[in-house]
């Protein structure tokens, strides 16, 4: 009997295997597209192609009440979350960048150790460059790595390096992003050298020449028709921005300013596309027994939204062909891995915070601060009060805005003040300000327990690391945002923290679902569906049918 229980139990584990085998198929695909509302997607559905969002609307699970846990929503925090399926509190990346204890300024992917790797000169190092060291746990990629093992191949790429980092984790095949105007790049912590395949495709990148034209479906509409987008000329846009659109041809002598245009219209990621698509074909992903990974993050919707304002014509405009752009890759996985043979997941890294200007915004609802200004007041305030300016020259608040409020310890002391007094009396002030709902103290755990507000609180606390976070926490009333600024996020308002989530496979159903979740969720919910571990336990919670 004992040796009939052993062989059955045997049995049972083989078959387990077999169906965990089925389970993982060849590549997994998640994308991350940067500054994307749920409202862009949820109000102009009925535009969209039947082949991009509609599909996985249609053929997988489309989460409505999808929203952010943390209260620091920029491009840093929003990938590394979404990477690690944890809140800042947990992975470390409280912002894109933080002030240390020290004063000093860090990225939140500095890295002191590693090479930029760069094209021009045939994927020869040069100059220093950024890596992961910064995020505190272990990701989907080095949970992938640890389960499938060497021969999994796990790429992320990015216009961005900190979203590119992020997603990649710490021991990927291949990481590449854009930023300073040129091709894509890496660093030696990834390579010794670019791959070939990824220095012809830079190659492309210098012969653009566009005129951005309003898009236009097989149903006859032009971009400025549609309800949703304001006129060219509203207060609070960049100016001129009317249709067509003329990019600057290629100059050597201009390559930041060509490289910056290029990639805050569409052709920013058609660019990206174009990469992904060679790299799959080149690294044959998804041909193999062994399950890989691609990450793609599309930075141009941010850089598009933050030149022309998240309710232009020109960010309904690059939605619409970023639609086009999920069908086309859609298709070209169907034909490459097979349909039904890969997993395929889309967030975004934040939302972001409509023009108060906008029409479609109350009237007497929202406006805008002048950060400089109030900084400049405070500071003269605090002078003032504390009779300092003979022990002083310099400033006691270092940063403000949304939302974090810094102070320079070195300033302080050398006025021969306390710390936490003149932090409370500058978030008294603060508080008095037009615009401004609540500040509150974060400089310890017991400062952000201290929080009256619970839901405050629960953002603030989850986006809380010693010795990164900032010293206070600036919430702005709804649709409140930087003067100049034609589109503002990292608040915890509704608007930047509701993002969409769709999640297509066959372990993960269809539908929509108006489950309470968050973009942290992704991830516990691929592991859960590919039996991956773990070396800390997760923020997120799995959405995995039970």
């Amino acid at each position: 009997m004992k040796t009939l229980n052993r062989f059955l139990i045997i049995a049972a584990l083989f078959v387990c295997t077999i169906l965990h085998a089925q389970t993982a198929p060849p590549l997994t695909v998640i994308v991350v597209i940067d500054q994307l509302p749920i409202t862009l997607i949820t109000e102009n559905m009925d535009l969209f192609s039947e082949d991009g969002f509609k599909r996985l609307d249609r053929d997988g699970v489309f989460y409505t009440e999808c929203r952010y846990r943390h209260g620091v929503l920029e491009t840093g925090p929003g990938h590394a979350t979404i990477a690690t399926g944890c809140d800042p509190k947990t992975h470390g990346i409280v912002g894109n960048s933080w002030r240390n204890p020290d004063g000093s300024e860090e990225y939140c992917v500095q890295c002191d150790s590693s090479i930029l790797l760069v094209s021009e000169v045939g994927g020869v190092a040069m100059g220093s460059s950024n890596c992961p060291d910064n995020i505190m746990v272990d990701g989907l990629s080095d949970a992938w790595r640890g389960k499938f093992g060497a021969d999994a191949k796990i790429w992320s790429m990015s216009l961005k390096d900190r979203a590119a980092i992020a997603m990649g984790g710490k021991s990927p095949t291949g990481v590449l992003w854009s930023n300073k105007g040129g091709p894509f790049e890496s660093s030696t912590y990834y390579f010794g050298g670019l791959p070939s395949w990824c220095r012809i495709s830079n190659e492309d990148f210098w012969f653009y020449d566009f005129a951005w034209q309003a898009f236009k479906e097989s149903r006859d509409f032009k971009v400025s028709d549609i309800e949703f987008s304001s006129a060219d000329d509203m207060a609070g846009q960049a100016k001129p921005n009317t249709f067509p659109i003329e990019l600057p041809s290629n100059d050597s002598l201009l390559l930041r300013g060509y490289g910056a245009s290029l990639k805050a219209s569409p052709i920013g990621n058609r660019w990206l596309y174009g990469v992904a698509k060679t790299c799959i074909t080149e690294e044959k992903l998804g041909e193999d027994d062994t399950p890989d990974l691609l990450w793609i993050s599309f930075s141009s919707n941010d850089m598009c939204g933050h030149i022309y304002g998240p309710l232009s014509q020109e960010i309904l405009d690059i939605t619409l062909r970023t639609d086009k752009l999920i069908a086309e890759m859609l298709k070209f996985l169907d034909e490459t891995v097979g349909k039904g043979n890969y997993f395929f997941a889309l967030t975004a890294d934040h939302g972001v915070c409509p023009p108060f200007e906008s029409p479609k915004i109350p009237e007497g609802v929202g406006g805008r601060f002048s950060f400089k200004q109030m900084k400049a007041d405070l500071n003269q305030e605090l002078q003032s009060e504390f009779d300092a300016e003979a022990h002083t020259s310099g400033e006691f608040v270092a940063e403000l805005g949304i939302p974090d409020v810094g102070f320079d310890r070195s300033v302080i002391r050398q006025a021969h003040l306390d710390l936490r007094h003149t932090a409370t009396r500058a978030i008294d002030w603060l508080r008095t300000q037009p615009g401004i709902d609540n500040v509150v103290l974060t400089m310890t755990a017991e400062d952000v327990q201290a929080i009256a507000d619970s839901t405050l609180r629960s953002h603030v606390a989850n986006n809380y690391f010693p010795g990164r976070s900032s010293d206070a926490y600036l919430r702005p009333l709804m649709y409140w945002q930087s003067d100049g600024s034609t589109a503002n996020h990292g608040s915890c308002n509704e608007y930047d923290l509701h993002v969409p989530l769709f999640i297509m496979g066959a372990p993960f159903g269809h539908g929509r679902s108006t489950k309470t979740c968050a973009p942290e969720d992704l991830v516990p919910t691929l592991a859960d569906a590919l039996d991956l571990r773990f070396a800390v336990p997760r923020d997120g919670r799995s959405l995995l049918p039970r």
